[in-house]
Formats: C-alpha cells, structure tokens, sequence
C-alpha cells in the first residue's frame, strides 16, 4: 500500500505493482459498495434472521477491509495475534 502513492512508476515491475494495488483499491472499494448496500437493504428485509445475517455480513466486509488497511500499513502482524 506504500507503494501505491509513488509517482513515478517506470519500469515494468514498478507498474506491474501499480496494477495490482489497483486490483486491490478496486476489491476494496468493491466491498464497501457491497456494504454500504446492504445497509441500505437491511432497513426493508422483515425476517428478523434475514436481518441479523445482512448485519453479519456487513461487518465482516468492512472487518475484512480495515484488516487489509491495517496490515498493509506495515503493522506488525504479531501485534495483532497476540
């Protein structure tokens, strides 16, 4: 993730880098439109259990991408386990 705000990306395995932090920003902002849309959906679900697991998910995808944002930082991985 340090490596995504370089500039200058010249060669090509600085831009084959380039592409897969793409990749990773459009996962990323993938889950949280996936998110967000199901916290808009949850408010018209009636199942009480169709609710709680909507609520469920939600959470996991935006754990799933603080985890990322965490561990891409450079956070020591055994802080986190321990």
């Amino acid at each position: 993730m340090r490596t995504l705000f370089i500039l200058g990306l010249w060669d090509y395995k600085s831009a084959l880098q380039g592409r897969r932090n793409t990749d990773v920003l459009l996962i990323i902002a993938l889950a949280l439109i996936v998110a967000g849309f199901c916290l808009w959906v949850i408010r018209f679900v009636a199942h009480p259990t169709a609710r709680t697991l909507l609520r469920v998910f939600v959470g996991l995808c935006l754990a799933a991408v603080v985890a990322y944002g965490v561990l891409a930082s450079g956070f020591p991985i055994s802080l986190l386990v321990s």
